[in-house]
């Protein structure tokens, strides 16, 4: 590994543990082993290296192409309990992508400070909000769903397992409870929603 990839994942452990505030530079010139003037010769800031850190990554944030293949003739359920799943094991399971990802949780709060944070993290959700709705206007399209607003569906779906996790990062699993029962409840209410059949019969 070189110098350069030390650096960049020394920042993203640092980063995502310490936040951008806390994280010093000699903090992850220790955790690279590097020199400090090393770091600042390679990426001449803090800013810099942040911004390096979120370019390098902005891929394995934007996942959603690998947990999502749909089957052709798959039901809608089916594949949004599958992509669900998948979604919570990515952010639950894998260290690595579980450091990604508390580092964009944390860069939420910095993009309100930092358009040039903002517009990465910006690009690496709309990706994913595209792809699915894009799968959504194909399930209204084929006479799956009912004609809504497929780019709304698509955030709403993906606006809860990024929440979800983020409770689950700060309380622990005990106040969702079971993450397999959690996702069925979900995909239920997403799917049929709350209103009793007969009552939008009478709307």
């Amino acid at each position: 590994m070189s110098t350069e990839q030390r650096i960049l994942e020394a920042a993203l452990k640092v980063f995502a543990s310490e936040g951008y505030a806390g994280a010093t530079t000699r903090r992850i010139a220790e955790e690279a082993n590097v020199a400090e003037v090393t770091l600042f010769r390679k990426f001449q800031s803090k800013e810099n290296l942040l911004k390096e850190v979120l370019l390098k990554n902005r891929a394995a944030f934007s996942s959603l192409d690998n947990l999502f293949q749909p089957e052709k003739d798959s039901d809608l359920e089916t594949d949004l309990r599958i992509l669900g799943k998948n979604f919570a094991k990515v952010m639950k399971d894998n260290k690595e992508d579980s450091k990604r990802r508390m580092l964009m949780f944390m860069l939420f709060e910095e993009g309100r400070r930092r358009p040039d944070v903002a517009e990465i993290l910006s690009s690496v959700f709309q990706m994913n909000i595209t792809r699915l709705r894009e799968y959504f206007e194909l399930q209204i399209k084929n006479g799956k769903m009912r004609n809504i607003n497929s780019r709304s569906a698509a955030i709403t779906f993906v606006s809860y397992f990024v929440y979800t996790s983020l409770v689950r990062g700060v309380f622990g699993d005990s106040f969702l409870g079971d993450s397999d029962e959690e996702i069925e409840r979900f995909i239920d209410i997403f799917t049929n929603g709350i209103v009793k059949v007969e009552d939008t019969k009478t709307r």
